[in-house]
């Protein structure tokens, strides 16, 4: 039997254990470190967010004073724990990456756990953190990929424990008997429902850290000689049969496995709402100044009569409802086409500052946001959250168009490294945490070279203010 021909749990498993850091591509390591730049920055203000500090405070309680770093707070508590905290701040602003392919985000998965991980060892060096990085993400994105079903689970969650518990177990040397031990057994913790989401409840941005949780817990259980199910994919009650009711396609996973990393498939946001509502933000911002005119004047947005936005079915039933805030009005506005739309409209961007109380609650933006209606398109593959056409009508009957087809932050429309930085910066800015200058620099370069580093914790100590 050829690799090929063999189970495809099989074949992830040997790729995990068998893959070197010498075997990835130059681009592929910088990309690596570019997407560690802008998970940090945006965990920093992300502790400040509702429900970090609790989660935060109780993983600390709880961890005796010893163990891995919550970032920030600079507490210690058990490695699962850290993960848990750690991954709940980096998610909460909704700022942190995804794949745009599948709607889903992965190192609020794998960051966590890595770091969490790397910190019961005497040392560990940055090459073997961006390895284990790269093929954690790997396994989220391959597993995700496979997909055909809309949204019902949330993906970041359900794929995501799959690619934390590979990350760590990489991080742990496991062998590929044990590394198949790993994802069996964080597959008997998988979840991750999108009820939380719809509801906008603070338990949306746990998820993931359920996860990195999970994927934690189950390596160091594989390291102890603990057997997990072996056809966790494909078996009768496995992964794509219980939780995809069997319809997913198994080529993605295993197509061009080390030969194309998925990492390179990964897009930055440049605003910190669900991607689902990126495009919608791009099309307004790109008809913005024609509405406005040479002068800027907002009074001009008085003249809208409607906006249509149109797009496919998940964005529209995930993102597309009326703006009404409730107790979570910051959940409520991230994953809301109508509210983002208004304030790219409004204030020219859609930046961290526009998910505060006041911003939320400023009457002209929700009057604009009240004329916003989102559209289904029959036209669209259900799960598409690349396109988006917006049609503004104003009170004379003009119209004004636009479509979207990638939104910004995709490597199709990239976000280089300058602007990962000056999005690192103003994350910081924004937090008015005391995380100075000289800090900022010292972390980005240590990040930028970290392929040289020789002990990750240096990053952490650095992430503690």
């Amino acid at each position: 039997m050829t690799m090929e021909t063999k189970p495809i749990e099989y074949q992830l498993s040997r790729y995990l254990a068998d893959t070197r850091f010498e075997d990835l591509p130059h681009g592929v390591v910088q990309y690596c470190k570019q997407m560690i730049i802008d998970s940090l920055g945006v965990s920093i203000p992300g502790s400040l967010a509702p429900g970090c500090s609790e989660v935060a405070a109780l993983a600390g309680e709880w961890g005796g004073g010893r163990g891995a770093t919550i970032m920030v707070s600079g507490h210690k508590t058990t490695p699962p724990l850290a993960a848990l905290a750690n991954s709940t701040m980096m998610h909460a602003l909704d700022f942190d990456d995804t794949l745009d392919a599948s709607a889903l985000h992965t190192f609020v998965n794998i960051l966590p756990a890595a770091f969490a991980a790397a910190e019961t060892k005497d040392k560990v060096t940055g090459p073997e953190l961006i390895t284990s990085i790269v093929l954690g993400v790997d396994i989220i994105c391959r597993l995700s990929l496979a997909i055909s079903r809309p949204l019902s689970w949330i993906r970041t969650a359900t794929c995501g424990g799959f690619g934390a518990a590979a990350a760590v177990g990489k991080l742990l040397n496991l062998d590929a008997g044990q590394m198949a031990n790993a994802l069996g057994i964080v597959y008997s913790q998988t979840a991750g429902n999108a009820q939380g989401l719809v509801e906008g409840r603070l338990v949306k941005r746990l998820q993931p850290g359920f996860a990195a949780q999970a994927g934690v817990t189950s390596a160091f259980l594989a390291q102890k000689g603990i057997t997990g199910s072996q056809a966790f994919l494909t078996g009768e009650y496995g992964f794509y049969s219980l939780y995809e009711r069997g319809e997913y396609d198994p080529e993605p996973v295993t197509r061009a496995l080390g030969d194309h990393y998925t990492i390179l498939d990964l897009s930055i946001k440049p605003y910190p709402a669900c991607r689902m509502t990126h495009s919608s933000i791009d099309a307004a911002l790109e008809l913005r100044s024609g509405l406005l005119g040479s002068t800027g004047d907002l009074d001009r947005l008085d003249d809208i009569r409607q906006i249509q936005v149109i797009g496919s079915s998940m964005v529209t039933q995930m993102v597309g409802k009326p703006f009404k805030p409730g107790s979570t009005p910051q959940v409520d506005a991230q994953f809301s086409i109508p509210y983002t739309v208004a304030t790219a409209l409004l204030k020219g961007e859609v930046f961290l500052d526009h998910f505060e109380a006041g911003a939320i609650s400023d009457s002209s933006v929700k009057a604009l946001a009240d004329k916003i209606q989102v559209i289904a398109s029959q036209d669209l593959a259900a799960k598409d959250i690349f396109n988006a056409r917006m049609k503004i009508t104003l009170k004379d009957g003009e119209t004004r168009e636009a479509t979207v087809n990638i939104p910004l932050g995709n490597p199709a429309r990239p976000m280089d490294m300058a602007m990962c930085r000056e999005k690192f910066k103003r994350c910081i800015d924004f937090s008015g945490l005391k995380f100075d200058r000289d800090r900022q620099e010292t972390l980005l370069n240590r990040v930028e070279n970290l392929e040289k580093l020789d002990n990750v914790q240096e990053i952490l100590e650095l992430m503690t203010l």
